[in-house]
């Protein structure tokens, strides 16, 4: 038996039951405003993430297979709803906000920063520039490690982040710059 949901959203859920397995099919337009998450709403507050449509065909298409233990773990089995949000907006971001940045290489400008840069990094436009962001772990490389000493150590989320921040043009800037006014303090 087939069931097929409209999500919130936009787009639709396709469910097939086979045994204790729930075969899931989301399906939405391919508008290219960003990436969508797929998500499904118990109705007494369970929430379970099915995962990120990704491109095919010209549409945006999801499959997984779920046990009923877990969609029922989760509060989300036998009754739930659907959405299909926005989960990551490909035009401009706004200003002060954090977001992932899938190409961090194209906002620098030196070359060799521009080669350090290869995978996505956390990202936030300010008036002044932007800044670059990577979680912190001893047991993993440093991306930037060339600018290690130019980060500022700041903590959300409860983990440690390196934050580098850049000029306009993409060159890095020193933190916690101290403005030399020619003029000493002895005591």
């Amino acid at each position: 038996m087939e069931e097929r949901l409209e999500m919130r959203g936009g787009g639709t859920l396709v469910l097939r039951q086979e045994g204790n397995r729930i075969h899931m099919e989301a399906e939405r337009p391919a508008d290219g405003q960003g990436l969508y998450k797929a998500w499904l709403h118990g109705d007494h507050g369970g929430k379970y993430l099915l995962g990120t449509l990704t491109p095919e065909n010209g549409r945006l298409k999801l499959y997984r297979v779920v046990s009923v233990g877990t969609l029922e773990r989760a509060g989300c089995w036998p009754q739930f709803w659907a959405e299909a949000p926005l989960a990551f907006s490909f035009h401009g971001q706004p200003a002060g906000k954090w977001y992932c940045e899938q190409h961090p290489d194209q906002l620098v400008a030196d070359p060799i920063l521009k080669s350090l840069l290869g995978s996505s990094m956390l990202c936030k436009k300010e008036e002044d520039g932007f800044s670059l962001a990577a979680p912190f772990r001893i047991d993993s490389p440093t991306p930037l490690n060339t600018l290690f000493c130019l980060a500022s150590v700041e903590r959300w989320d409860g983990r440690t982040h390196l934050v580098w921040k850049f000029d306009q043009e993409g060159n890095p800037q020193i933190p916690n710059k101290i403005e030399c006014t020619g003029q000493t303090n002895r005591q």
